[in-house]
């Protein structure tokens, strides 16, 4: 695939199937040479990628001048020291992943949040790690810690240390309410330790649902007797649910299913994004 259509195709994409996309998106390598870049990614000047790359090796230089990019300052607001940059200004902002040869730019305004950029620029850079353009500075904090171990492995991993190690890492501060690995029989393969017992009819209505996208919508999803009201998904690939403050996401992989519950303060973007990123990593090792 050409760098540009990762951009299109992937940066530019339909974000949630909700018709959201990014602002401006673009792979820039980390002499300044852009790779390929969307319509309105705005002309780097000067000294902006010395700059980031800078931060990016010593976090923190861009806080007293902010983040300049195409002559527009950004308010550097917490990012993964070393892995991504995350700037704000006023209802927009900007994502940047460093891999080890790359930028991956992401720049958003309303009604795209920053959580939704987020998924967008970060689970492309995963990808391109997984595909041999890893990130190669030290990982510094337990989030970043867990997707370093989670691109590097080769190893058989066990199914409890997927749902341990990342479906409830730390996001922002945050975790999952709960969560599971489920075979497409309902045989459970891992979950955390308050994950709800299901129902055979649960999880036959789910799988009803991929094969049919808007069979659980008038009735609702069902999990351990708890009904969520089915949002917008991504047909035949992810199920969403909200209760309340909180909320479910279901990912379909080849044999399992990736489920994730959580209530507030989590956000609902940091929820996909957890859930979803397990859930391609394991549809890349053909599971």
């Amino acid at each position: 695939m050409s760098w540009q259509s990762y951009v299109d195709e992937h940066l530019m994409c339909d974000i949630e199937g909700q018709n959201q996309r990014l602002t401006a998106a673009a792979i820039i390598g980390h002499d300044g040479s852009v790779w390929a870049k969307s319509e309105k990614f705005p002309a780097l000047k000067g000294t902006e990628i010395t700059d980031i790359m800078k931060d990016f090796d010593s976090p923190g230089h861009l806080a007293p001048t902010g983040l300049h990019l195409g002559g527009v300052k950004y308010m550097v607001i917490q990012g993964e020291p070393g892995a991504v940059i995350r700037g704000k200004k006023g209802a927009g902002g900007i994502t940047i992943k460093k891999t080890a040869q790359a930028l991956i730019f992401g720049i958003y305004d309303e009604p795209v949040t920053p959580g939704q950029c987020n998924l967008v620029v970060e689970r492309l850079g995963d990808y391109l790690a997984d595909q041999g353009l890893q990130n190669t500075l030290p990982l510094s904090n337990s989030t970043t810690r867990n997707q370093g171990k989670f691109r590097k492995k080769k190893k058989k991993m066990s199914w409890q240390a997927y749902v341990d190690d990342h479906l409830l890492c730390d996001v922002d501060g945050n975790h999952l309410t709960s969560a599971a690995i489920i075979g497409h029989d309902g045989t459970v393969w891992a979950q955390s330790s308050n994950f709800p017992q299901l129902k055979t009819e649960e999880i036959s209505g789910i799988m009803n649902d991929f094969s049919e996208p808007g069979s659980l919508a008038p009735t609702g999803l069902f999990l351990g007797g708890t009904k969520y009201m089915v949002i917008q998904g991504e047909a035949g690939a992810v199920i969403r649910g909200k209760k309340g403050t909180g909320g479910v996401t279901v990912k379909k992989t080849n044999q399992a299913l990736i489920i994730g519950i959580y209530d507030e303060p989590m956000a609902p973007g940091q929820c996909n994004m957890v859930v979803e990123r397990l859930g391609d990593y394991l549809i890349e090792q053909g599971l």
